[in-house]
């Protein structure tokens, strides 16, 4: 329950744009990326992928590169 997995709910800070945000990872067809429902799959799931509580990640996407910190980690169907 302290590292990121599959059903994680994980609030993160977008460390260049000083912003938080809740991130969800799901399984093919329960992903919302307006409401934050991301792929485990995807570039952003597989590097939050194992993190845990105030690890930084930088994180290659299709527009650049994407430096999070992890805040805290949940899991609300659990």
């Amino acid at each position: 329950k302290d590292e990121v997995r599959f059903g994680a709910q994980v609030r993160v800070l977008d460390v260049d744009l000083d912003d938080e945000e809740i991130i969800t990872l799901v399984g093919a067809g329960d992903e919302d990326y307006e409401n934050g429902k991301y792929l485990i799959t995807s570039p952003l799931g597989q590097g939050l992928l194992g993190k845990k509580v105030n690890d930084e990640v930088e994180i290659p996407v299709p527009k650049g590169t994407i430096s999070f910190k992890v805040l805290e980690i949940s899991f609300p169907d659990e």
